[in-house]
């Protein structure tokens, strides 16, 4: 039993329909439901709506409030693409194919309300709809995610290859937590510390002669904010001998996944990064511990620094006498990287800092490092 909050399977699963690539969300719940998840991802340039229910919809149904805000938030969609091609008519014809994701919450799944309406009673031939019926209580929030991908194969939007790959990576990512993150003890304090000090002071007495090896193991779009590690290190510590193992392969995932490996990618170009070891992709963070793991063992090394999800990496395989070093967010995180690592650092609100960002943002970390060895 976990008595800490978690992440909900309904936020997962607005996350993963933002990846697939969804135009809009409709909530069907109460105004206020996930709200902090609705207005990040509309940083994201999704558009997320709410079908508003109350009272009286818990117990007469929201069936009607559904429909009419399917049809409203249609309008809103081909208006606001008519608008960028100059298009007066909202119903002509553009090529356009709307992606719209209708989201469970609590109440419309308690009462059985049926999401899968709207796909039967509107009749637009250029909008796909996506059901997911989620709520707070269906699980793990992966479960979310999962049901998004049951959805998006019953519509024919991904493949069977695909939905089988999701499956397991979903899957990889909720026994990482639960062995070996947040969801492993009933309770966590949060804590607003971290080593950061300790490490400054390590890599500031660090011997010339030192192998160093940074790993990116991140989560989909945390990675722009904790792919800095690597371009800090690498521009800091130059004449060292450093290892760079990251999860940037472009070629698995949904649309927007493969795209945020372009972009980091092209970024580790222009600061003339190379990346030795590509593990996998951005959506595969917590598959890749193993695999990671055999890598590093080939390598001599005196410095392990992980950053991203670092306790998806099972680095208590690694010899003793080599230093290791997490790089994480969320207050809670810490306790689970000093199990597994000599020093921790946390990236506070990672996630709100880099929603909408299609480039690499500075890390904490990073402009400490910049602090220090510009000097």
């Amino acid at each position: 039993m976990i008595i800490h909050p978690r992440p909900s399977p309904i936020a997962a699963s607005m996350y993963q329909l933002r990846d697939l690539g969804v135009d809009a969300i409709i909530l069907h719940g109460p105004s206020g439901c996930c709200f902090r998840t609705a207005r990040l991802l509309e940083q994201d340039g999704v558009k997320v709506f709410t079908t508003g229910m109350n009272e009286d919809d818990f117990i007469f149904g929201g069936s009607n409030k559904l429909l009419e805000t399917v049809n409203e938030v249609i309008k809103i969609l081909k208006k606001k693409y008519s608008k960028k091609n100059n298009v007066q008519n909202i119903n002509s014809k553009n090529n356009k194919k709307y992606l719209i994701g209708i989201v469970g919450s609590c109440p419309s799944m308690i009462i059985g309300e049926n999401l899968s309406l709207p796909v039967e009673e509107c009749s637009y031939d250029d909008v796909v709809i996506i059901p997911v019926e989620v709520h707070g209580g269906s699980g793990d929030n992966t479960v979310g995610a999962i049901k998004v991908m049951e959805s998006a194969f019953k519509y024919n939007l991904i493949d069977k290859e695909e939905y089988d790959r999701q499956i397991k990576i979903l899957s990889g990512a909720t026994e990482v937590e639960k062995s070996r993150g947040m969801a492993k003890n009933k309770y966590i304090p949060p804590s607003y510390r971290d080593d950061t000090k300790e490490v400054i002071k390590l890599l500031k007495n660090l011997p010339k002669d030192s192998k160093i090896a940074c790993v990116l193991n991140a989560k989909k779009e945390t990675a722009y904010l904790f792919a800095d590690t690597l371009i800090s290190i690498n521009r800091h510590f130059k004449d060292y001998n450093i290892i760079n193992i990251a999860n940037l392969d472009h070629n698995v995932g949904l649309p927007k996944i493969r795209k945020d490996c372009e972009n980091i990618i092209k970024e580790y170009s222009k600061n003339n990064i190379k990346i030795d070891y590509i593990t996998g992709g951005l959506d595969e963070y917590g598959i890749l511990g193993d695999k990671v793991i055999n890598i590093l063992k080939n390598l001599e090394l005196d410095i392990i620094i992980v950053s991203g999800v670092p306790h998806g990496v099972p680095i208590d395989k690694m010899e003793e006498k080599i230093i290791k070093i997490g790089i994480s967010d969320g207050p809670r995180t810490f306790y689970s990287i000093k199990e597994m690592y000599d020093y921790g650092i946390i990236e506070y609100d990672a996630h709100a800092k880099v929603l909408g960002k299609r480039e690499v943002v500075k890390s904490k970390f990073g402009e400490i490092l910049d602090c220090v060895f510009d000097e």
